[in-house]
């Protein structure tokens, strides 16, 4: 049953990464901008990010079991959209719906497999291989869809997780319905108001230089419109996330640095993958295999990042890691993407993955060991909040500077190494900045943590 459940993650994991193979033929069938594009990438993001604080309160006030359902059904009523999207906001849709899925089906997931389970050898098992699935499901979805595309098309590409999906619906049926610990309401238009908001943020970011003024005005003030409704309803619904971890300055400065790290990451997969099958002439089946050495050497190097924690400390690791991944970036800018592919994308690639490896536990332990214990579910639900709508906003502005191509131009991939080269750097300095604002005085001071057992607790990011 557990891997049953655990399976879901799968899905979701090569639903995230799979875009990476599938938008070059996308792009060539429907002629999509470059605006458009990034919108059809990132939605899934966005929609995840705005719908995970919800999620996590629905599983606390509703059945787990029904939750997860809910969230299996919406994500393959995305992908049944996306396979017969019309048009590009059909697909950005469909994608909204599967990103809301994922994000329900995810924590509700990780309650489904830890209840009953006490503190112990069993529950780190079932945690183990909750975590290992993302990790799998991200690798494959480079590999798996590509080989569809390549064969049979895009479309039948994002029909390939529903046999899976539906096995999962009916193996949950078994389950018995779960008790309900606590009372309250989950803010679901409030998610809604808030991944709309972020949405037309993003649309107005990437159409900078090619969008008329005035539409991206009017995005704007959509945008703005949509996040003053969503402040209203958490002024009267209660905070999501509370003052105390707003308040931690660590908090903040971890988040800034991991959603930089996204940005890059998600910003420079993307842009490889168009240059290998644009520039190159990789099918997407091929091209989705040379990008999964990234995803491999972040599996093997997955442990070395707590233990350098443990070590020398959280933020130096996180140091150390955004500089790999600078320089893999910066490699590929200089001379990387001109050489072969084992002395330039492989070589890179790999250092990259080590620097992931080593960024996304030292953030998540930094950030947990900041707030109190009651809170630190909050502040790593804030990390996946904060790295989902910087990879979106990274292929944003990836796209506002024009390194995205329009339909048959090359791609830029040099300019677009630099441009996530530089979103590390300045994610970097802005999160330095505010770890050493003066800290709030009202800010409890937390308890002595290593951090080990909380990191069990955290989706451990596949990329």
């Amino acid at each position: 049953m557990t891997l049953a459940i655990c399976s879901a993650l799968l899905v979701e994991g090569m639903s995230s990464s799979s875009i990476n193979v599938q938008v070059g033929a996308i792009r060539d069938d429907m002629g999509l901008t470059g605006t458009q594009l990034q919108l059809v990438a990132g939605s899934f993001l966005v929609a995840y990010a705005a719908f995970l604080p919800v999620a996590g309160r629905l599983v606390d006030i509703r059945d787990k079991r029904r939750v997860f359902q809910a969230g299996i059904l919406l994500f393959s009523l995305g992908c049944v959209v996306c396979a017969a999207a019309a048009g590009s906001w059909t697909l950005v849709l469909g994608r909204v719906i599967q990103g809301a899925g994922a994000a329900l089906s995810t924590p509700a997931a990780l309650a489904l497999i830890t209840t009953g389970l006490s503190p112990g050898p069993k529950r780190n098992r079932a945690i183990g291989i909750f975590s290992a699935m993302g990790s799998v499901g991200f690798s494959l979805g480079l590999v798996v869809p590509g080989l569809v595309v390549a064969d049979l098309g895009w479309r039948l590409s994002f029909l390939l997780y529903l046999p899976l999906t539906i096995v999962v619906l009916l193996v949950t049926l078994r389950l018995a319905p779960a008790d309900v610990d606590a009372e309250g309401k989950a803010d679901i238009a409030g998610a809604f108001s808030l991944t709309v908001a972020l949405m037309l943020l993003v649309s107005a970011v990437g159409g900078v230089g090619t969008t008329a003024p005035m539409w991206i005005a009017l995005q704007l003030a959509g945008a703005t419109a949509c996040a003053l409704f969503y402040r209203h309803r958490t002024t009267r619904t209660g905070r999501l996330i509370p003052v105390d971890v707003l308040r931690s300055r660590r908090v903040i400065a971890y988040c800034l640095a991991l959603a930089a790290v996204f940005a890059g990451i998600v910003t420079s997969m993307y842009l490889i993958s168009l240059s290998l099958q644009t520039d190159r002439g990789y099918d997407a089946f091929d091209a989705g295999l040379a990008l999964v050495p990234q995803s491999i050497a972040n599996a093997a190097a997955a442990a070395l990042g707590a233990r350098l924690v443990t070590r020398i400390g959280a933020a130096r690791v996180l140091l150390a890691g955004m500089v790999l991944i600078t320089g893999g970036l910066a490699y590929l800018g200089l001379v990387g993407m001109d050489r072969s592919y084992a002395t330039g994308i492989l070589t890179a690639i790999v250092v990259i993955g080590v620097g992931v490896a080593m960024c996304y536990p030292a953030a998540s332990i930094g950030a947990v060991d900041d707030v109190a214990a009651v809170h630190r579910g909050v502040a790593s639900g804030l990390l996946v909040m904060c790295q989902n709508i910087g990879g979106a906003l990274g292929l944003a502005l990836a796209t506002a500077t024009e390194v995205v191509p329009a339909p048959g131009q090359a791609t830029d991939t040099a300019l677009g190494m630099f441009v996530s080269a530089a979103f590390l750097v300045i994610g970097g300095l802005a999160a330095f900045v505010v770890s050493r604002r003066r800290p709030a005085p009202s800010r409890p001071s937390p308890r002595p943590h290593s951090g080990d057992a909380e990191l069990a607790r955290l989706t451990e990011d596949p990329r």
